[in-house]
Formats: structure tokens, sequence, C-alpha cells
């Protein structure tokens, strides 16, 4: 009795026991790195006992057993496992799944796996972008992707940035990539109303050569520090999804969006200050009255110039130290459901040359959620800048009147700038049309432009099932655009008082784009299908009014723009263009057990840019993949091993402007000459029709492998490529007699590019305290015209006394674009006491012979790079990181037209200021040479830039700390450049049109590129 009595309290206790066992609670927080994760999972392993956290990242579990596990997840963060062990508390930090994170790859209209890609896709993360002074987008990237050459064509704040993916495959395009932003085409267009010299056609121009400087870039509306990734596609598997736009290759932006866990207040402000690092080698006083007098006593024994009594320094006047600030402030955050992003930055830069700024303020807002158990996303994603810009009077002219840079070379500095009574001098021994003060055209003249730009997104995507979904996106970017030029009555033209002129233009441009797409995604066991079926409809509209206004009764700059009616003479020009792209796309990727990976695309465009017979286009491609390091006989020391093939083509119609090839008529406006004259307006028909006008075609093959090993710490590329280009547009001679003296067709011949691209990443060294990487990419392209049976079209204009019409360049059968055809130079003929035929310039001819008189002849240099390298070496040492980043271009050459104006002697005797180089040729070279298009200022423009350093350090935080993490930082960008070109900088190339072909490789009077220094620092609350 009593021992079944004890064995009734002895049930009675287990049971007790193990109910307060199963009743137990657990309770605690799940965070990351940086604070709670509302919305996490938490789950008892092997029950449907769960729940979610909080706000405040906070969860509550009843009924747990003492031995359970608790399951611990959260999309894109490693899942964690802990035993309860009897806790009653546990709090879990989860860890983001970084080898997850790092396989994906931004692609058109989705996303894939690095490991299934079949195409060439370079995907570069916000942490590897380039720091310091940074206002475009393409200066993220620069030197971080094998094949993709990124260039400034000058130093100005804002320019226009120039990008090549895998050469130039256009004569008449402007070979830039196709740029997406958040899933928007851009237009690729400029946003920016232009006056002067340099407008664009089109957007009207003051009826002067006053300077106005390159363009401002079309992506300088973005917000450099929004950008949280940038993809680059690099060959027609990646890139035939967007069809008759893809042929210069697709970057693929995405911006930062909200993070799921607490919110998040970040703030980042940097200071620099900048300098032209490498002036020209003018002569001061002294040196240039020494020269002028040895020269005139070479001319006629015994004689002298006279003293001006001036000590000036023009360079001086127009170069400055200076200042930028950048502030950025950003709150995010999110949960499972949705997230949230909202930013705002200011960059205010100013110009190393006076008279010129860059003042940018942005707005970005980010959003998503989903709603009805995930089966809807709807996102949002808006922004909105404000750009206030002023230009210096720089034109692509050395020697052009309205150009400061000339002005300030030529101008004597033994003149003063200012007379008695501080009225301008005209500053020259003897007074000459091509000669300004360059006091004057800062102080009397004045090119400035704002420019309002939105750019919205709103997309849905809707998942029917588990495999099937669709979306559809509705996209508008619209640029507000207006900018004056102006000078006043006092600016002195043609030793005369001008009348003062003023002009103002506007630009409205709008791109609506809505697209939509079914994605559909299917395993079968181990394989996987993936299909997009889509349609998309852009509509670009540009619409420009033009004011031009004469004869001012004041000379006040600001009142002269304000006040146009109160000039005597006024005309007025508008435009408006309309294009359209109406596509249908489909794509199929189908991956078999991981191993063997195959992709086929094919889009449909019509185009309202081409004629009635061409205007739909068929693009598509074909690709495969095989990852060797999958099968099980392939060898173990590597940890991926991928060889891929891709074939297809791939059009353009990018830069070829609006409506040009198609009939038009076009009301011209009455220009205002000199005088302040107005005279008559007209019409005229601009182009004809050219109903077989269609796409450029480009036929690309590619061939590659991708491979890792030492657990991923070696890895790295290695690409061959081949594309070729056919029926380019180009502009042609009309039959005579005609209206109009040329057209536009597709002509015969091929553009050819073929090369190779290389990468490698390392982690030589990782330990606790240290880690050592680095990235080192080249690329090697070959670059030739092919087939041309078309007459070899003479291009690359070069300025200077006595250079009216002369040329560089010319488009020929079996030349590299931009090949240099000109006189080639040999020398000085010797000294044989004549002084007539002592130091003349001497040539050789086609035939051999050498000859003072010369002609023109290919060379065998081009203005394109044969090799492009970027190294990147980053350090960390405990809370310490370093980068050193490296640019270099190598085999190109450049035609240093600022040498050929400036180097003749004969120029000290009409009063103009030479170089040293030139002074020291007094005595050796002729007087008398004629400045001669030649080989002899054809030089070798290969560079090794060291183009950024940067320095920081995350400070340590106590656990009080309002920051949730604090950086202080210092970068230096463009420290040293190891090249032999004799100019300011051998990156700088101002591109200009002859006979409708541009140029590339010839430095004119250019915006010197800077040196700079920031301090800055980041922090988050």
């Amino acid at each position: 009795m009593k021992i079944t009595l004890l064995k009734s309290f002895l049930l009675l206790g287990a049971f007790l026991c193990f109910s307060l066992i199963k009743a137990q609670t657990v309770s605690g927080t799940v965070s990351d790195a940086s604070g709670p994760l509302p919305g996490a999972s938490v789950v008892v392993k092997g029950t449907t006992n769960g729940t979610q956290t909080d706000f405040d990242g906070n969860y509550t579990l009843n009924d747990v057993a003492a031995d359970a596990v608790i399951v611990f997840s959260y999309i894109g963060f490693s899942s964690q496992e802990v035993p309860v062990n009897g806790q009653a508390t546990i709090d879990v930090v989860l860890q983001e799944d970084a080898s997850e994170l790092d396989e994906v790859v931004v692609v058109g209209y989705g996303t894939q796996t690095r490991k299934t890609a079949v195409g060439a896709i370079e995907s570069v993360k916000s942490e590897e972008f380039n720091k310091g002074v940074i206002v475009n987008p393409q200066q993220l990237i620069q030197g971080k992707s094998a094949g993709v050459q990124i260039s400034a064509s000058n130093g100005e704040p804002g320019g226009a940035v120039n990008v090549r993916i895998r050469g130039t495959a256009s004569v008449r395009s402007n070979n830039n990539p196709l740029y997406v932003v958040d899933g928007v085409p851009l237009s690729g267009s400029d946003t920016n109303a232009r006056v002067g010299g340099g407008a664009a056609d089109g957007t009207g121009s003051i009826n002067t050569d006053l300077g106005t400087s390159s363009a401002i870039d079309p992506l300088s509306f973005l917000n450099p520090n929004d950008i949280e990734s940038i993809d680059i596609l690099k060959d027609a598997s990646a890139t035939a999804i967007y069809g008759s736009r893809g042929a210069n290759g697709v970057v693929l932006i995405t911006t930062k969006s909200g993070k799921s866990g607490k919110s998040v207040l970040e703030f980042s402000s940097t200071f620099s200050v900048g300098w032209i690092p490498n002036q020209l080698d003018l002569l001061d006083r002294d040196q240039f009255l020494d020269a002028q007098n040895r020269l005139a006593n070479i001319l006629i024994p015994g004689s002298t110039f006279p003293d001006a009594g001036g000590n000036t320094d023009t360079q001086d006047l127009i170069y400055r130290a200076s200042f930028t600030q950048n502030h950025n402030l950003s709150y995010g955050g999110g949960n499972e459901n949705g997230n949230y992003r909202i930013s705002m930055g200011y960059q205010d830069q100013e110009g190393e040359v006076e008279d010129s700024y860059f003042d940018r303020l942005t707005l970005r807002i980010n959003a998503s959620q989903r709603f009805f158990d995930n089966k809807l996303r709807l996102t949002t994603q808006a922004t909105i800048s404000n750009i206030e810009n002023q230009r210096a009077p720089i034109s692509d002219s050395p020697n052009a009147r309205g150009d400061l840079l000339s002005a300030a070379w030529n101008f004597a500095p033994d003149q003063d700038l200012r007379g008695t009574g501080g009225s301008f001098v005209g500053g020259f021994f003897q007074p000459s049309a091509e000669r300004r003060n360059p006091e004057a055209l800062l102080e009397l003249t004045r090119t400035a432009s704002s420019t309002m730009r939105a750019l919205i997104n709103v997309g849905a995507r809707y998942n029917f099932t588990d495999n099937l979904s669709f979306n559809t996106n509705v996209g508008l970017d619209k640029a507000v655009s207006s900018s004056y030029q102006v000078f006043s009555p006092l600016f002195v033209s043609d030793q005369t008082l001008n009348v003062g002129r003023a002009g103002l233009n506007e630009l409205d441009q709008i791109n609506s784009t809505w697209e939509s797409y079914f994605s559909y995604n299917k395993s079968f066991g181990e394989n996987v299908l993936d299909l997009t079926l889509g349609h998309s409809y852009q509509e670009f509209i540009t619409e420009t009014q033009f004011v031009e206004a004469a004869g001012f009764r004041t000379d006040n700059l600001f009142q002269m723009v304000n006040n146009i009616a109160s000039s005597t003479a006024q005309t007025v020009d508008t435009t408006q263009d309309v294009d359209e792209l109406q596509s249908f796309f489909f794509r199929t990727n189908y991956s078999i057990a991981g191993k063997y990976n195959f992709s086929g695309t094919v889009r449909i465009d019509g185009s309202s840019r081409f004629g009635g017979n061409n205007k739909y286009g068929t693009f598509g491609s074909i690709g495969a993949a095989w990852t060797l390091s999958e099968e099980d006989w392939f060898p173990e020391v590597f940890d991926t091993f991928k060889f891929r093939a891709a074939y297809g083509v791939v059009g353009n119609q990018e830069g070829l402007g609006t409506n040009q090839f198609s009939a038009r008529d076009r009301f011209t406006r009455a220009a205002i000459n000199n005088a302040g004259v107005e005279q008559e307006a007209g019409s005229s028909n601009v182009a004809f029709n050219n109903p077989d006008l269609k796409w450029e075609e480009n036929t690309q093959f590619t061939v590659g492998i991708d491979w890792a090993i030492m657990d991923n710490r070696i890895s790295g590329s290695l690409d061959y490529y081949n594309y070729v280009t056919e029926g380019f547009l180009l502009q042609q001679v009309s039959p005579q007699p005609a209206v109009q003296p040329f057209f536009f067709s597709n002509v015969d011949g091929d553009i050819v590019n073929s090369g190779i691209d290389f990468t490698i990443n390392a982690i030589p060294v990782e330990t606790e305290d240290f880690t050592w990487d680095f990235n080192f990419n080249f690329n090697y392209n070959d670059n030739i015209l092919e087939n041309y049976t078309g007459p070899a079209i003479n291009a690359g204009p070069i300025n200077g006394p006595g250079l009216t019409g002369a040329f560089s360049q010319q488009l020929a059968n079996n030349q590299p674009l931009f090949s240099f055809f000109v006189q080639d130079w040999v020398g000085l003929s010797p000294d044989t006491g004549v002084p007539e035929t002592t130091g003349v310039n001497q040539f050789r001819l086609a035939n051999g012979e050498i000859s003072s008189v010369g002609e023109q002849v290919f060379i065998g240099e081009s203005g394109l790079p044969d090799i492009t390298l970027g190294i990147t070496q980053n350090f960390r040492y405990k809370n310490w990181d370093m980068s050193l980043f490296f640019n270099g271009l190598f085999g190109q050459s450049i035609y240093n037209n600022n040498r050929n104006a400036y180097l003749t002697i004969g120029n000290l005797a009409q009063g103009r200021n030479v170089t040293v180089d030139a002074a020291s040729n007094i005595g050796i070279e002729n007087p008398l040479n004629i400045q001669e298009v030649s080989s002899r200022f054809v030089e070798d423009g290969s560079f090794l830039r060291l183009q950024n350093v940067s320095l920081g350090h995350n400070v340590p935080l106590s656990e009080n700390s309002i920051f949730s993490s604090l950086r202080v930082f210092a970068n230096a960008q463009n420290l040293f450049i190891i090249t032999d070109y004799s100019g300011q900088d051998p990156e700088v190339s101002t591109p200009r049109v002859l006979n409708n072909v541009p140029s590339a490789g010839i430095d004119l009077t250019a915006f010197p590129r800077p040196t700079t220094i920031s301090l800055g620092f980041n922090a988050s609350f």
C-alpha cells in the first residue's frame, strides 16, 4: 500500500514537473549589427510554435520545453539555432548571409545568381566605390571593371564623363552605354540648356565665339551617396534584352533602400580643397622681354621690342584654390513587409578656374510595401534635383577670341591688364581681333544655367503563384533647364565698342516609360526554368525656346539678362522634337543541376527615328555556361571554374539625335550680326527622307572563364571578345545638283573591336586584426575599320593662328577610328649659315623622301588606347583602413593642339606669350616657320595615375554613445601621374566635330584637372 502510494506521488510529481517544463516562457531580443530586427521569425524547432519580433526586435514564446531548440531567421541573414537549456532569456544577433548576397547580380528586368549567369556581368557594390570629390556616378566605378574605360573630358565641375565598354563601336554615336536607374532607361541626351559657341544643334547659340566649355553630364542629377550598386552588362547575352539601345553596353544603377530592423539616421560631411597641379610653363616678364629681343635681333640685327612696363601673371589671375563641401542626410528602416528611405544631399563645388561653380541639391525617396501575404508588392522611387551651374568662358578652340585660357596664355606678361582709371587694356603690342583681355572676359561676360530634374518610378509586382508573377513599372524623367550667356556693351571686339549681347535658352525634356513583363520560375528537381516576357514603351519629347537680344542701354549683366525688352533687337527660335520607341522582349534561362546553363533572348524594337522600311528591328542572343567545378572529376583545387560563351546581335540608336534622319523643314530664326543688326529669318530643308535608314547592328561574340581557388580568396575572370558594327550611320554627299549637300545613310563597312578582359581579386593576408586585399583588371582592345568602300573623311579639327580649316585625323579603310593623318615631321634643317634655310621644318613624304613641304599621311597612331587597367589595394588594421587606386591608359596618342598653338616663336613678334620650350628654340628654329599640322605635336598619351588615396578610422564607441557608428576619413585625388606627355594632362580630350565625324585624342583648351584633398566623417544614429 505504501509502495503504491509512493509511486502515485512520484508519477504526480513527474507530471507536475513535465507540466512546468512544457509551460516555460522564453523571451529576448533579435538584432543585427545595426540594431533590433522587427519581424524576425522565432520558431521552436520541429513545431508550429512560433512568433515574430515586434518593432523593437522583442519576442516572447510560451510553452517552450527546457530542452527545446529555437530557430531564429530573417530574410538576407543566416539562420541561428539556439538550445534553450532552461534559459528564460535568449538574445540573438543575426549575421548577414554575405555569400548569398554576393551571388546575386542585377540584369535587365530581374536578377540572376552569379553561379548561373551566362553573360559578362560586373557588379560593383557601394563599399567598393571610389572615394573623394565625386560628382557623377560613373566616377564611382572608374577602374573597377576590365574593359570599361571611364574618363572625364576635362576637370570642370559637373563636366561630362565618357564611358566606353569594350571599345568604340560607332562613328557618329556618343558610344556611351545605356543607363538604367532603378529600372528606368534614361534618354542619354544632354538635359542642360546650353548657349554660346558650344551649344548643341537646335538648342540655340549667340552669334559669337564666346566659350561655354563642355556639357554637364546627364547623370549629374544623381547623388552618388544614394547609390547602392552599379552593374555593368558587357556582352550581347546580357544586353540583348535592351535591343536597339544595348550596343554600347548597359549600366544598371540601383539606389539605396531601407533595411529591415531599427530605423537608422545617417549623416555625412566632406570638405575639400583643390588646385591645378600642372600649369603651362609660360614665360614670365623678364623671360618674355629677353626672348623678344633675341628674336628681334635675328629678324633685324640690332633691333629690340619696347618694354610695355607691366608685370602680369595671367595664370595666377584665372586659376584659384577651390573649396567644395558635400553633406548628406538619410533616414531609413523597414521590416519583412516593406522598407523606406528618404535622403537629402547638398554639394557646393567651386571650380579651379575663376567664375565657375557647380551646386546641387537632391531629394531621394525610396519605399516599398507588401500586401496580401506578400502576393502584391508596391514600390515608389523618386529623385528630385536642382543644379545651379556657372561656367568659365572656355571654348574648345585655342586662340579663339572668346576663350579664357587662350586669352591668358597669349597675354604678354609685360603688359598691364588695366590702364589709367581702371579701364581694361587690350594688352597687346599689336592689336588683333584674335586676342582678348582675360580679366575683361571674366568680369564682362557670364554664362550660367539652372536645371530642375525629377525621376519618378512607380512599380507593382503581383505573384499569382509561387512560380508566376507580373511586373509593371511607370517611369517619368522630366528636366526643365534654363541658361543664359551675356556680355557687356563695354566688351571690346574687333577694336570697336560692341553693342552687347544676351542669349537665353529654355529646354524642357520629358522621357516617359511604361514597361510590363511576366516572370515564370519553376524548379524540376535540380533543374530550373526561368522565363521573362514583356513590353516596353518610351516617348521622348524635347522642346526649346531661344531668345537672343542685342543693343542694351546698360552694362549691368544682371539687368541685361532680366530685361531683354530694353534691347534694340531681339530674335526668337522654338523647336519641338518627339521620338517613340516600342518594344517586345522575351528571355529564357535554363539551368541543369546547376552545372549546365543556357540563355536565349529576343527583342523587337520599333523606333520613330528611322525610315519607313526599317522602323522595326529584331535583336537577340544565345549563350551557354558550363560550371566544371560541379563535376566530380574536376580538380578540387578550384572552388569555382565556369566556362561561358555567348553570341548575339544588338542595335545602336544612341547619340543619333532627334528626328535627324527623316524629312523635315525648319524655320530658322533671324540672326543678329556683330553690329547689332537683325538679319532676315527663313526656312530650310534640314534633312531628306531616307526610307531605308536603319539601326547600326553590332554582332558580338564572347568566350570566357570565371574561377576561384583557396576558399575564394583568389578569384578572377578571363574573356575574349570580338564585336563588329555593320551598316554604321554616316553623312554622305548628295548627288549634285541638290538643295541639301548631304544626307544620312547606313554605309558599307565594319568597325571591329576585339580584345581580352582580365580580372584578378585576391586576399593575400587575412587575420583577426589585419587584412590586405587587391583587385587588378586589365583590358586590351584592338580597333579597326574594315571593308569600308566610301571616301576618306577628314576629321579632328585643329585650331590656332594660320590653322583655319586644318585637320589631324581621317576616317579611312584599314585604319583605326581617330587615326592621325598629319605631315610626318622629322625635325629641323641643319645650320647652313643662311638664315632663310636654317631651322626649317622637314617632313617625310609618302615616297620616303624628305622635304620642307610636307603632305598629310597616316603615321600609325590613333587617339584610342590599346590598354586600360585599374589597380586597387585595400588594407585594414583593427579600426583603421586605407585604400589606394591607380588607373592607367596605354597606347593612345594625343595631338597637343595647345603646344601647336603656342610653340611657334613667331608669336613673340606679334606680342603673344609662348612657352619656355618655344623660347629655347630661338636661334635654332626658323622664326618664319608657319604652324604645321604635323607629327611634331603627336605625343604618346600613355599614363599611370594615382587617382585616389583614402585613410579612414572607425571610432570605438561606448555603450552610452549617441552614435551607432562613426567614421572619420581623409582622401586625396590625382596625387601624381607617370607620363611622357608634355601637356597639362593626358586624360583631357575635348571632342570636336568636322564633317559630322567626332574626334578623340586631341588636347584643345580644356578646363584643367585638379588635385583635391578632402576631410570628412560618416555617422549613424
